[in-house]
């Protein structure tokens, strides 16, 4: 029997982001290179897994209405045909309501056996075509539960949102943080400029946009940046807006002395040393040796001189001191990244914030060890709950050599209060971020 070749790949992506616990990305990187699909099948691939996993919960939610059984005693393979086929009926006009049930059956053929085949037909041939027909709770009684289901966010999640945002942030949150990333480039000082690398990439069939007041952020409108020689020859790297704002906060001059700590893939380290015109010293480091790859690749590549890559642990640093800036990009829950990353959504937990908001004040208090008197720290994380953010500039508070400071002025958009800045999924089109510059006192 001959099935889509494109949608079995899908399954196979989502059997190892649902069963095995892998990262969308890296799946979905494993079954292109096994796979031969044209570019076009390999753009619907990607659709296929990334919003299958974002819409997890709402196809789950349209499904229990018409299965006789819970969704989850299925075996996992006909689990994720049947979540597939929701996800293409409301949110893939390019395929035909026919075209999703014949495929799908196929697939549950290959799959499973000629009973899980009539399951989804019988199941998929009853499913709402639009958006507007799924039933969802009323936003007015139950807003956490509402919200939850159309955006597809764990109920806890939204619920601490609106307790921390209000209900009008929180849904632009939710909604935010559910659609499909843009593509955003940032631009290498060190061999372009923001209209040499747009005029560059439109004579090589692709368009780029300014969106945001982030200096060095293009956001790509149409074909693929990384088919072409200025990607090759490192006049852009790939980092969302929000991610290029620490290095902006930490204003790296020449000659300073300054450790990454927590540096793969080494995005914020080469572009500290773009921003210092190639003359400060920037000290790369992961305790991962796989992530140190990543690093000396995008050095190699962008030619950011003044970058060494170590492999060292933040918690146990092999230094003494010396660095005139320390940038502490600390593991987070990403909850900011959800839009890139939608599978940490149904990986995260309640308890997560408070666990990773004790690591991150032992790494700020090394941070602070490391760092020169009179230097200057910039925390950054990907995520925006309390435990994260405001709780830790609590924790540099009590650190009484650190006082916060205020960045550049164009930073102000951001800026909540003194030396504390953050961006929010939605309006901005940015990734959820939260940054705290401080000074060690001489």
């Amino acid at each position: 029997m001959i099935v889509d070749i494109v949608r079995d790949g899908a399954v196979d992506v989502l059997l190892r982001v649902y069963e095995r616990g892998a990262h969308i990305d890296a799946a979905l990187n494993k079954t292109l290179r096994r796979k031969p699909i044209s570019e076009r099948g390999r753009r619907f691939l990607s659709q296929l897994a990334y919003g299958t996993v974002r819409h997890t919960r709402l196809c789950d939610h349209v499904l229990s209405g018409l299965l006789r059984q819970p969704l989850h005693d299925l075996p996992a393979p006909i689990q994720i045909i049947l979540r597939m086929g929701v996800f293409q009926a409301l949110f893939c006009n390019q395929v035909t309501f026919p075209a999703m049930v014949h495929t799908s059956v196929d697939l549950a053929k290959k799959r499973g056996h000629a009973g899980t085949a009539k399951l989804v037909n019988a199941v998929l041939k009853r499913i709402p075509q639009r958006l507007d027909d799924v039933q969802l709770p009323d936003e007015t009684r139950n807003p956490s539960g509402a919200l939850g289901i159309r955006y597809s966010v764990p109920t806890w999640l939204v619920e601490n949102w609106i307790q921390e945002y209000g209900l009008d942030t929180a849904r632009a949150i939710c909604e935010a943080s559910n659609q499909e990333a843009p593509l955003t480039l940032r631009v290498n000082r060190l061999k372009s400029d923001i209209d040499t690398l747009r005029e560059g990439l439109a004579r090589a069939g692709c368009t780029a946009d300014k969106t945001s007041a982030v200096p060095e952020e293009l956001t790509v409108v149409d074909g693929n940046p990384f088919k072409t020689k200025l990607f090759q020859s490192g006049h852009f790297a790939i980092q969302d807006a929000a991610s290029m704002l620490p290095a902006h906060l930490m204003e790296p001059k020449p000659g300073d002395r300054i450790l990454d700590v927590c540096a793969a893939p080494g995005g914020k380290s080469t572009h500290m040393a773009e921003l210092s015109g190639g003359e400060a010293r920037i000290t790369a480091c992961d305790i991962g040796f796989g992530r140190l790859a990543q690093i000396r690749e995008n050095v190699e590549r962008l030619g950011t001189p003044g970058v060494q890559v170590v492999a060292a642990d933040g918690l146990r640093p092999p230094f003494r001191g010396g660095f005139s800036g320390v940038l502490l990009d600390a593991p987070c829950t990403g909850f900011g990244t959800l839009r890139r990353h939608p599978e940490l959504k149904w990986r995260a937990r309640k308890e997560d914030a408070a666990r990773m908001a004790e690591k991150q004040r032992d790494l700020l208090r090394y941070a602070a060890q490391l760092c020169d008197n009179g230097g200057r720290i910039v925390y950054s994380v990907c995520t925006f709950t309390q435990e994260e953010t405001t709780e830790i500039a609590r924790v540099a508070e009590s650190l009484h050599n650190l006082d916060p400071e205020d960045g550049p002025e164009w930073l102000n958009q951001w800026r909540i209060s003194k030396g504390l800045y953050r961006t929010l999924p939605g309006p901005g089109n940015l990734d959820g971020f939260f940054l705290m510059r401080l000074r060690k006192a001489s």
